[in-house]
């Protein structure tokens, strides 16, 4: 019985049902959206950065596993004394920048040839590698997103390259310049922000970073299946990227507790005869609060298949606007946020039903 006057009472007012659950639905993808390019991203570079084919990573003393925000640098002569070691077969100093002209991301310096020792060398779809200290790599993301191609100007960090050559994607950054030039720009000459190093067996691993670690005791060590995993997770709890999260998901919440509250709250008002006749015909209190309950939840539901359907419609728009973004959905997100829908519809249905239910019979018999 309480079922039909549910829906009857969410189909009797169709404009109202479909704003208030449309409202629900943009609460919903507005989190899943931010969620689905966020951890896209973070996934995406910690494949990029597994994908350079190096076994181990060295950083400096006192360097933050968020690459954007890591200040730490050492000498690249290190790459002489780790070369030395036995079982290590190719060193690679790198120099990571954060980019902000023209786009955020990060630039890779590189010293071309023993990068290509630890990668195996680039798949080159155009050009070639650098030709001088203006050039600039690009993989074939970048390049189509930008739409760029062989010789147009590139501005970095306040800087004008050349593109020199366009590669398949995979291989750590998706810009590459020679790391001579990068060390000029940032002042830091004969400096490097990680070492990449590879060795002749995967059983050596283990040996090569123990002796790493006796060597250089201050220096941080990782494999790089544990560095990939790690800086995943730094950047995920990285602070201003978690605040900014969590402000949305509050901001979020808020509004569908908002709409939810001043429809229901609306309803009260608009069928207060309704609820007399059924006070007359027995209904108590709980079960007149309960039907409020149940028609705020039903507009929740409604609100979060619509919000499934802007978040993927939003992604295919994304994807097409801006190419070099990846989006990923994460199961506990989809079940968070439709907890979220339902949890806000309640609570925003809650002071309303209470109003509904202890309204007077005969006052609401009585009301025009």
């Amino acid at each position: 019985m309480s079922a039909q006057l549910v829906m009857s009472n969410v189909r009797s007012r169709p404009m109202r049902s479909l704003a208030t659950a449309l409202a629900v639905g943009v609460e919903v993808a507005l989190i899943l959206l931010l969620v689905s390019l966020s951890s896209g991203m973070l996934r995406e570079n910690s494949k990029r950065i597994s994908g350079v084919g190096a076994d181990i990573v060295l950083q400096p003393p006192n360097s933050s596993l968020v690459l954007a925000a890591s200040t730490g640098a050492m000498s690249v002569k290190i790459a002489d004394l780790v070369s030395r070691i036995e079982k290590v077969k190719a060193v690679a100093p790198v120099y990571l920048q954060l980019n902000t002209s023209g786009g955020l991301g990060l630039v890779w310096g590189i010293d071309l040839e023993s990068f290509d020792r630890i990668t195996q060398g680039f798949i080159y779809l155009e050009g070639r590698g650098f030709q001088g200290p203006n050039d600039v790599i690009i993989d074939d993301v970048y390049a189509e997103g930008r739409e760029l191609r062989l010789g147009d100007e590139v501005k970095l960090m306040n800087h004008a390259f050349r593109v020199a050559g366009i590669v398949e994607h995979g291989k750590g950054s998706r810009v590459f310049i020679p790391i001579g030039t990068m060390q000029e720009l940032v002042g830091t000459p004969r400096q490097a922000t990680l070492m990449l190093i590879t060795c002749h067996q995967p059983s050596d691993i283990p040996q090569v970073t123990a002796e790493l670690e006796r060597r250089l005791k201050s220096y941080p060590v990782f494999d790089m299946s544990s560095f990939a995993a790690h800086v995943e997770e730094a950047n995920r709890d990285f602070g201003p990227i978690k605040f900014f999260t969590n402000t949305v998901v509050f901001i979020a919440t808020l509004i569908g507790f908002f709409i939810i509250f001043l429809s229901m709250y609306t309803a009260t008002t608009e069928r207060t005869h309704e609820i007399g006749i059924l006070k007359s015909l027995g209904a108590n209190q709980g079960y007149i609060s309960l039907l409020f309950l149940k028609e705020a939840l039903v507009l929740g539901g409604l609100g979060f298949v619509l919000g499934l359907g802007l978040t993927f419609g939003g992604r295919l728009f994304f994807q097409w606007l801006m190419p070099t973004l990846h989006h990923q959905l994460p199961l506990q997100w989809l079940l968070f946020t439709g907890f979220l829908a339902l949890f806000s519809a309640g609570l925003g249905a809650f002071y309303p039903a209470l109003r509904a239910a202890r309204q007077d019979p005969i006052e609401a018999l009585a009301y025009e």
